[in-house]
């Protein structure tokens, strides 16, 4: 029997999900996971679709939501799979059948599945946050890939309230110098700069030093040391304001 065609519209939200075959992990390492973005961000460039949301959480899988904005969803995700596939030299198959995709039709849709996506990789400890979309909506991503603007449905801090776990502690914070150096290589890494680079951004590294503080159960003296050496009387007035530009932001 031949295989139904594929309902569609071109100028729909969707949430995509992939699944790998299961002989090898689609996602090995974080350099898996930073090719698999770049690929991502090139067929953004080239079919100019708007994305909302991705996850590569699961070394098993990926997760995206996008617009595709009068594209064509078949040729953006033949696009990222082929060059994927190509990338990874999977003697078989790499790919469970083929990517599932869902019409998101409401606002409540749209929240419900990005917050579903955002809280994968809180579930497993091992996987940073930085391959979730969850990170560009905290900032930590300097030019992040996703759309902020959130045009179509203007619920950016609902996503990001949705995406939280609700009044739960931080259990899973990082909790020592060495995880807080390791997880700003991996932003630096996934940002593509060095750490030089970082510290003459200052907007983008005290955005950096703010996150930490908040997400972290570090010092400020303890913040400085992985910044560069920053004194802890540096870091208290950065933090200072910071807070207080987001609060004026906020109101």
């Amino acid at each position: 029997m031949a295989r139904q065609a594929r309902s569609a519209t071109t100028y729909g939200i969707y949430h995509i999900f992939q699944q790998g075959h299961g002989k090898r992990p689609l996602f090995s390492n974080e350099e898996d996971r930073i090719i698999w973005l770049q690929m991502v961000a090139r067929a953004r460039e080239k079919f100019r679709f708007k994305l909302y949301a991705y996850c590569a959480a699961d070394p098993q899988e990926y997760h995206l939501v996008l617009n595709l904005q009068g594209g064509d969803i078949s040729k953006v995700m033949k696009s990222i799979n082929i060059a994927y596939a190509m990338y990874a030299k999977c003697d078989g198959q790499l790919f469970k059948d083929r990517y599932k995709s869902t019409l998101v039709d409401s606002r409540n849709q749209l929240l419900d599945i990005m917050g579903q996506i955002h809280r994968r990789s809180r579930a497993r400890k091992t996987t940073p946050d930085l391959f979730n979309s969850f990170c560009c909506y905290r900032g930590l991503v300097k030019d992040p890939l996703v759309s902020l603007d959130l045009d179509d449905f203007s619920a950016l801090e609902e996503i990001v309230q949705s995406s939280k776990e609700d009044g739960k502690p931080c259990n899973r914070c990082i909790q020592t110098v060495s995880e807080a150096e390791a997880h700003l290589k991996t932003i630096l890494s996934l940002n593509q700069i060095t750490a030089e680079e970082m510290y003459r951004d200052k907007t983008f590294r005290n955005q950096l030093i703010l996150r930490f503080r908040q997400e972290t159960t570090l010092s400020q003296k303890e913040i400085g040391q992985i910044f560069g050496g920053l004194s802890e009387s540096a870091v208290s007035k950065i933090i200072s304001g910071n807070a207080g530009e987001h609060r004026s932001k906020a109101n």
